[in-house]
């Protein structure tokens, strides 16, 4: 009886101590402060913040109880409207949620306003602020852009499929907003250098 106690324990630990260790990393993950990988100047930093915290302020909007309107709504009173196509409440909405704060804080002349994710791409290579490299260290306000299909080593560069915008970096790790995420506004923590990271839209806050 005794020997089966033991085995018992034995597997209890070896069952119980990574679930706890995964706990606590995820834990660690989400109430560490995020912030730059490198220095800026401070006028910089604080633009940077501004987006961050305005995307922020809609966590937690969700499809199901239909908070998320307010952001498709924002989006569409923007003129010129891209591509004519006003939103729905049943699209897709990563990219409406990025342009939304663009939006909000009257940023469009450097962030480019998009429902769809690979015709925004196209418009920051227009702009001159897209960065290929997805090994790229990227700063607080940076827009991310994803290819979840992409499964192998080397540069992304198929058709892309969700986005966001990283609230900062933490070793080898960045974390990111993103409108969208199983329906709702959203946190991400993703491995820097990720296969499916398809590249980012780089504002250029120092011109502001």
């Amino acid at each position: 009886m005794k020997f089966l106690k033991r085995i018992l324990r034995l597997i209890l630990a070896i069952i119980l101590v990574p679930i706890l260790a995964a706990l606590a990393v995820l834990i660690w993950l989400q109430t560490t402060q995020w912030g730059f990988a490198r220095e800026i100047a401070q006028a910089e930093a604080e633009l940077r913040f501004r987006i961050v915290q305005t995307a922020e302020s809609w966590i937690g909007s969700n499809e199901t109880d239909g908070t998320h309107q307010e952001i498709i709504d924002l989006y569409n009173s923007h003129e010129p409207l891209a591509q004519g196509y006003a939103v729905t409440y049943e699209d897709n909405w990563c990219a409406t949620f990025g342009s939304a704060v663009a939006i909000q804080l009257e940023l469009t002349d450097i962030i480019p306003t998009e429902c769809g994710c690979e015709r925004q791409i196209g418009l920051w290579q227009e702009m001159g602020r897209w960065e290929e490299n997805d090994n790229y260290l990227p700063l607080p306000g940076d827009y991310i852009f994803y290819h979840w299909d992409c499964t192998e080593p080397g540069d992304c560069q198929d058709w892309s499929d969700h986005v966001g915008i990283v609230v900062g970096t933490l070793g080898p790790f960045i974390k990111v907003i993103e409108g969208n995420k199983d329906d709702m506004v959203a946190y991400r923590v993703i491995l820097r250098g990720n296969w499916q990271i398809r590249g980012y839209g780089l504002p250029d806050y120092a011109s502001k």
